[in-house]
C-alpha cells in the first residue's frame, strides 16, 4: 500500500477544536483520575496527540499512513462558527415573551423550548463527518480496535487497531459524503450557565453501526465548552427539520458531563471550572452503559420523534 509522507504527531483532539476550550491565558486544561491537573498551550500542539496514531507498520517497515484523509478538520472552524449561527430560544425579547407564555402552559414539554432547523446538505455531512472522525479516533475507540485480536484469545494489537481504525473510518467517511441523509437528526445543546467537558471517550453507539452507506446508532460528543451534539436516527421522520437547539439547562450539562466522565478513562478536558470526579472516572477505565438507554438521551429523542424507552437502572461495565 501507498501512503502520504510519513509523520509523527496524529491528532485525536483536533488542534482547531482545542482552541475553543483555551482559557483566557491560552492554556487547555485537563484532569487526571487521581486528580492530577496539567495545562498545555494549545498553540503548542501538543494535546491530544499520539505519536505514529495514523501510522501503520509491519514490524519496523511503514506500510501507510492515513493522518491525512483526516481532512475534516480543516473546516471545523466553519462547521464551529455555521453551529453558533444556529441561535435557541432565549436570545431576543420577543423569545422571553414565548417563554413566559409556555410557563403556564401545563402540558409543555421539551420541543417547546427548542428552536428547529433543516440543516443544508454540505452542513449536515460537514458535522457528521466531523463527529465520526472524532469517535474512530478517539482512545476509547482505538483500545476497542486493538482489542479485537482477544476474540481469538490473541493480546492486544497496537497495529491491528490501527489497521481497524482505518478501514473503520474510511467506511464512515464514505457513507458521510456520500451515502444517504434520510432518517438524520441533530440536537444541538447549548450551555447558558457552566460548561461541557470532553474526554479520550464519548458516548458511542454508532460508529459500529455503518452498513453500506447507512448509519444506525446514537452519540453524544461536546464539541466545544458552549456547544454539545446529539445524533440519533430514528426509524421514521420528516424530511424537515432534522435539527433541534436548545438552550441545555444546568442540570441537563451536569448530566452530560457524567456521561462523559463514564466514557474516559485518561484525561478530562475543561475551561476555568475544574470537574468533579464522578466514581466511574476514577476507575481509570473506559466504561459503558450497562444498557444501550439513558434517560436524558430519551428525552432528546422525543424532539426526533422516537418513543421514550421504559425506564431503566443505569451502570457501567467494562467493554
Amino acid at each position: 500500500m501507498k501512503g502520504s509522507k510519513p509523520s509523527k504527531k496524529h491528532h485525536w483532539w483536533p488542534v482547531a477544536l482545542q482552541s475553543h476550550w483555551d482559557d483566557h491565558n491560552g492554556n487547555v486544561c485537563w484532569i487526571e483520575p487521581d486528580g492530577k491537573i496539567g495545562k498545555v498551550k494549545s498553540a503548542n500542539r501538543k494535546i491530544g496527540l499520539k505519536f505514529h496514531g495514523h501510522t501503520i507498520f509491519q514490524g519496523t517497515q511503514f506500510v501507510t499512513n492515513f493522518e491525512s484523509e483526516f481532512d475534516i478538520d480543516d473546516k471545523i472552524h466553519s462547521v464551529i462558527k455555521s453551529l453558533q449561527a444556529l441561535k435557541p430560544i432565549g436570545t431576543s425579547v420577543s423569545d422571553f415573551a414565548y417563554l413566559i407564555k409556555k410557563l403556564f402552559k401545563r402540558d409543555r414539554d421539551l420541543r417547546d423550548i427548542c428552536r428547529f432547523y433543516d440543516l443544508d446538505q454540505e452542513l449536515h455531512r460537514d458535522l457528521l463527518l466531523l463527529i465520526m472522525s472524532l469517535l474512530i479516533r478517539s482512545p476509547a475507540n482505538r483500545f476497542r480496535y486493538e482489542s479485537y485480536p482477544g476474540l481469538i484469545g490473541l493480546p492486544p494489537n497496537e497495529e491491528v487497531g490501527k489497521m481497524n481504525m482505518m478501514n473503520a473510518y474510511r467506511s464512515a467517511k464514505d457513507t458521510c459524503l456520500y451515502g444517504s441523509l434520510s432518517n438524520q437528526y441533530f440536537v444541538i445543546l447549548r450551555a447558558g450557565f457552566g460548561n461541557f467537558i470532553c474526554g479520550d471517550g464519548a458516548l458511542d453507539w454508532l460508529s459500529a453501526n455503518v452498513n453500506g452507506r447507512s448509519l444506525n446508532g446514537r452519540a453524544l460528543i461536546p464539541l466545544t465548552p458552549r456547544i454539545c451534539i446529539y445524533f440519533c436516527t430514528p426509524m421514521s421522520m420528516r424530511s424537515s427539520p432534522n435539527c433541534a437547539v436548545l438552550n441545555a439547562a444546568p442540570w441537563m450539562v451536569d448530566w452530560i458531563n457524567d456521561i462523559t466522565q463514564t466514557y474516559s478513562k485518561d484525561q478530562l478536558f475543561y475551561r476555568y471550572q475544574r470537574p468533579k470526579l464522578t466514581e466511574a472516572f476514577k476507575r481509570g477505565e473506559f466504561l459503558a452503559h450497562g444498557k444501550r438507554s439513558d434517560a436524558l438521551l430519551d428525552m432528546l429523542d422525543e424532539l426526533a420523534g422516537i418513543p421514550r424507552s421504559n425506564p431503566y437502572q443505569i451502570s457501567g461495565v467494562r467493554w
